[in-house]
């Protein structure tokens, strides 16, 4: 499994010789998807996020994506049938009069509706770094064991460091450093996850 280490510029680099067979076959898959070999080097997985994006779906957990794109392009055939679901709240009327009248982003209420489903989940953050920030919140205050974070937002320095914020955290998460990342990176991601859990469901 992918560890981080201190590299010479002070930033943690993604140690190679951790990578699981699981973790490998992953990044092969989405290399190939996105059509760019040099992603998988930028792909941080959290020393336990492929088990527990694995119980997630052996227990009927929850998939919670920041937007309509993700959640539309995730293979739901690969979740098998113990009842595991693909949600997006991000335009749900009720998320969206919450963030009018709090004057937050709809993003960020759309994480607290996700958080308060009971079980597993896994959030996908493809597009909204604000999400990134909203759990990033939630966790000074509350435990989080049930909750695994999939981060591959893109944009300038404020996202990247977003990003790195996740990493020094102790949630659980698998990220996308840099500014590499977008719907299509994370749909590509999360495909290629449940893929390899499905065609190796002992492992």
């Amino acid at each position: 499994m992918y560890k981080r280490q201190h590299g010479q510029d002070g930033k943690y680099q993604i140690g190679t010789e951790y990578v699981s067979q699981g973790v490998e076959n992953i990044l092969k898959a989405v290399s190939a998807a996105t059509s760019d070999p040099a992603l998988s080097k930028s792909v941080y997985f959290g020393p336990t996020a492929l088990t527990h994006i694995k119980r997630l779906i052996e227990t009927g957990g929850s998939i919670i994506t920041d937007t309509l794109l993700v959640a539309n392009d995730i293979d739901g055939s690969l979740l098998g049938d113990k009842g595991a679901k693909i949600i997006c709240f991000i335009d749900d009327p009720q998320v969206v009069l919450l963030a009018e009248q709090r004057h937050v982003t709809r993003a960020e209420v759309a994480v607290d509706r996700g958080l308060a489903i009971p079980g597993p989940k896994l959030m996908v953050v493809g597009s909204a770094p604000a999400a990134i920030n909203r759990m990033l919140v939630r966790r000074q205050h509350e435990p989080m064991s049930d909750v695994c974070v999939l981060a591959a937002p893109t944009g300038f320095a404020s996202v990247v460091q977003m990003k790195e914020r996740l990493m020094d955290s102790d949630l659980n998460a698998i990220v996308v450093r840099g500014k590499k990342g977008g719907v299509g990176v994370t749909v590509s991601l999360v495909n290629a996850i449940l893929r390899e859990i499905a065609q190796s469901p002992n492992d």
